[in-house]
């Protein structure tokens, strides 16, 4: 289940071949009973012609064979180990499988001559992930799909009670993996790297396999202690840290309530079409913002205007952070599709037109034009002038025309930011100031 230059070679990774093969056969297993309803989800159904590439010994095209009806079945494998034992499998069946030596990148099979196309654990093997994506979409008839089911150590096996030492087995055997030339976290990435091969992305899910649905049995077979083994020997993983968690693995099992889970990634991608170019949702940095109440944030019978001098400022920070004509003072921020770093922007934003650096946690509390105006029009207070005094006499670089404000849900604040805090709030009323005699003059005007 590899490449030839990739990270996974069966006759060096596995002391006991016939070991191996049954591990690989317990992974496919192990995921069969959520992964066969995915993939029929995705088009899996009878009478497709289906590409296994990277099908190690052939356990997947065995379970489909057995399911479904009048298939065209194929496996690709470039480990000549493996692609004997899958020929093996199928010597004495009635199934009818094509079993063919080569890789994802070089698979050596007819262009546009499959419905679906599994690729199974193997893409975090591979060195040129893109390279292969677009290999394997050249085998795609024209409105196939492939399903691309990868690791993320990030998200491996976890247990309840918990393991500690597993964290300690992963980052070995990512570490290993690198080396090698692969990715071990490669299930994140599978979105992007279906858009870099040109592919059009259907879906992304996640399936979990639980021991109380297939049982400890299950999870003990698909693991093994082959892997950790190898990193021991390899040099990758402690050796007192491997008998550790042998240890802690038999203590986790004692508890009656313990938990044993195994989530993968599943991606799902098509070949482009006519269509795609003109739709939008080809490009998602495309499409526009959607508010959620245009009518309350947008000129509509429920919109409020701004009715002070810092709501008007607010409106039009808010107007330039979401990149809106207008919104109205009661829409709330995180409704009208706003992130955290438009809340960024909206901080500094606030702090360059008021003087008045609000905290982010303030900016959560206050989500309205209204709420936030209220807060910095009642609730932030100047500094007691003997604090202010106190702060000027000792060593600071704070300079009286800079820093933050003071609130009094923060009145624990230190003595040099309070001389900040009383700064700020002296400029953010100066500008306040400026801003009302520049519209008194435009209405005088």
């Amino acid at each position: 289940m590899t490449t030839t230059t990739g990270s996974y070679h069966v006759a060096d990774f596995a002391a006991n071949l016939p070991a191996e093969i049954r591990r690989l056969d317990a992974q496919v297993d192990l995921f069969w009973h959520a992964e066969k309803p995915l993939l029929m989800r995705h088009g899996l159904q009878d009478g497709m012609a289906i590409l296994d590439c990277g099908c190690g010994p052939g356990r997947l095209l065995e379970l489909v064979a057995n399911e479904f009806q009048q298939l065209s079945l194929t496996g690709l494998e470039v480990d000549p180990i493996l692609v004997e034992a899958c020929r093996d499998r199928f010597a004495n069946t009635r199934h009818e499988v094509e079993i063919h030596q080569g890789s994802a990148e070089d698979p050596g099979l007819p262009a546009a001559s499959f419905d679906l196309i599994v690729m199974r654990l193997v893409l975090e093997h591979v060195p040129d992930p893109v390279a292969a994506l677009k290999s394997l979409s050249g085998l795609l008839k024209p409105d196939g799909q492939i399903v691309i089911i990868a690791n993320d150590f990030e998200f491996h096996l976890r247990t309840s009670p918990n393991v500690a030492e597993l964290d300690l087995l992963y980052e070995a055997y990512c570490a290993s993996r690198r080396q090698d030339g692969g990715d071990p976290c490669i299930g994140r990435r599978l979105p992007v790297l279906f858009s870099q091969a040109g592919l059009i992305v259907k879906g992304f899910d996640m399936e979990v396999s639980h021991s109380k649905l297939v049982g400890d049995q299950a999870f003990f077979q698909a693991e093994g202690v082959g892997i950790p083994a190898q990193l021991v020997e390899s040099g990758f993983l402690d050796q007192q840290v491997f008998e550790s968690m042998i240890r802690s693995w038999k203590q986790m099992l004692k508890d009656p309530n313990h938990s044993i889970m195994r989530p993968l990634f599943v991606g799902v991608a098509r070949l482009p079409r006519e269509a795609d170019r003109d739709h939008t949702l080809a490009n998602p940095d495309s499409l526009q913002r959607v508010v959620d109440d245009p009518e309350e944030c947008q000129g509509g019978p429920g919109y409020v205007s701004p009715s002070s001098e810092t709501e008007e400022v607010l409106a039009r920070l808010w107007s330039s952070a979401m990149e809106l004509p207008e919104v109205g003072i009661r829409c709330n921020f995180f409704d009208l599709g706003g992130d955290s770093l438009m809340l960024e922007k909206l901080q500094s934003d606030v702090l360059d037109q008021l003087g008045i650096r609000v905290p982010m946690a303030v900016l959560f509390q206050y989500p309205t034009i209204e709420q936030l105006a209220g807060y910095l029009d009642h609730e932030v207070r100047p500094v007691a002038a003997h604090e202010a005094s106190d702060v000027q006499g000792d060593n600071t670089q704070h300079s009286v025309h800079e820093g933050t404000f003071d609130a009094r849900n923060h009145s624990q604040s230190s003595a040099s930011s309070s001389s900040e805090n009383s700064a700020l709030k002296n400029k953010a009323e100066r500008r306040r100031e400026a801003l009302s005699k520049k519209k008194r003059r435009a209405e005088r005007g």
